[in-house]
């Protein structure tokens, strides 16, 4: 009868700790930070306090400057090639960081055509 018991308990205790595992955690709010994105400014609003971007994708979004966002680089001008990092809240995606890349860096990356006969 000893044994039994001991045999029995255990398998009590799994029976109950198993009622409690529990399951995986999926989030349950959208990611609020640490968002990038990387294009081309096409307009600025100063009044509103906002800028569009249009990254590579041709996709435009609308960001939020703040007095708190930092600006690496020139001031921010139509045209400017721009990598941003930014959160969204309140459903306004609010700019943390702006780096504006030099026109060299960015004409360098524009991909050109190959001359003719190169092939």
């Amino acid at each position: 009868m000893r044994r039994i018991l001991p045999g029995l308990a255990l398998v009590a205790m799994a029976a109950v700790l198993s009622g409690f595992a529990a399951p995986p955690k999926t989030p349950t709010h959208p990611r609020s930070h640490g968002y990038s994105l990387a294009g081309v400014i096409m307009r600025i609003d100063v009044v509103a306090k906002t800028f569009v971007i249009r990254s590579n994708s041709g996709t435009e979004t609308t960001l939020v400057r703040t007095g708190a966002t930092r600006v690496q680089g020139d001031a921010l001008r139509p045209g400017d090639r721009v990598a941003v990092r930014f959160l969204e809240k309140d459903g306004k995606k609010i700019a943390t960081s702006v780096r504006v890349e030099p026109a060299v860096a960015a004409a360098a990356v524009t991909p050109t055509a190959a001359p003719a006969g190169s092939r």
